[in-house]
């Protein structure tokens, strides 16, 4: 019996909520030596057999290519899984040979390249021959984007917009974005905000106030003045475990805060 990943949503019906499951494959892009993409593709498909349910080879668009402004685009295998578990397992070996290969390509001289290719008129640093395709993976792409926001950007599906939901039987259900209804939902008539104040940097304590840029954006804030770093770092974790949000921005976040 096959298993396949499935997302639960939540949804609310003048505020009676209700669920449907739809199921979504998790994948992530690999990028291979040029003119490599086939062989390394089988060998994925029979080196994975059991976590691999499919591999495709797709063209997008590339950042690190030079003059990639003019529409230029790599060539990916999209690797898509039954579950989530599996996903991750073949993330675990993939990605040290990537960095492996990733290291040899900065550390070849272009001398010896440059002659090796002149000598045998191909480039060396490129075997369709060698038993073991990893060494010719190069990159990897998009592996870790939680499994939940893959599947909103995915298939535009977004907090706090409407959508109408049909059963169809053992069918996925049909999800359909409603654009012409407008009004927001009871659910998000009020944003809560909550402010944390370290008391060592400012000079007096900050009362509770309201920020509403627009009138459809009421934001009452809760204030927390705390006397010093180590009582704002905990307050924070403290609220995180009382509230527990299921989405963060941050400024700066995952490099040097969070």
């Amino acid at each position: 019996m096959m298993k396949l990943m499935r997302t639960v949503y939540n949804f609310y019906l003048i505020n009676i909520p209700f669920q449907a499951t739809l199921p979504f494959r998790p994948y992530f892009y690999v990028a291979t030596k040029k003119d490599c993409e086939r062989e390394v593709a089988s060998f994925i498909t029979k080196k994975f057999t059991g976590k691999i349910a499919s591999v495709e080879s797709i063209k997008k668009e590339d950042l690190d290519l030079p003059n990639h402004l003019l529409g230029l685009k790599r060539t990916y295998l999209k690797l898509s899984f039954l579950s989530v578990e599996d996903l991750t397992k073949v993330k675990r070996e993939i990605q040290p040979a990537v960095r492996k290969n990733q290291e040899r390509e900065k550390s070849n001289e272009a001398y010896t390249t440059l002659l090796t290719s002149h000598l045998t008129g191909e480039d060396a640093s490129i075997s369709k021959k060698i038993s073991d395709q990893m060494d010719n993976i190069i990159d990897i792409r998009e592996h870790d984007v939680p499994y939940h926001v893959r599947v909103s950007i995915d298939l535009k599906i977004f907090v706090g917009h409407w959508y109408s939901v049909k059963g169809r039987g053992a069918n996925p259900p049909e999800i359909k974005h409603r654009p012409d209804l407008v009004d927001r939902p009871l659910l998000y008539n009020v944003l809560q905000g909550y402010l944390i104040c370290n008391r060592e940097i400012i000079s007096k304590d900050v009362e509770d106030f309201e920020y509403t840029p627009r009138p459809e954006f009421q934001g009452p804030f809760i204030v927390f003045n705390e006397p010093d770093e180590i009582s704002t770092i905990q307050r924070f974790f403290d609220h995180i475990i009382d509230i527990k949000p299921h989405i963060f921005v941050t400024y700066n976040g995952e490099s040097f805060d969070w």
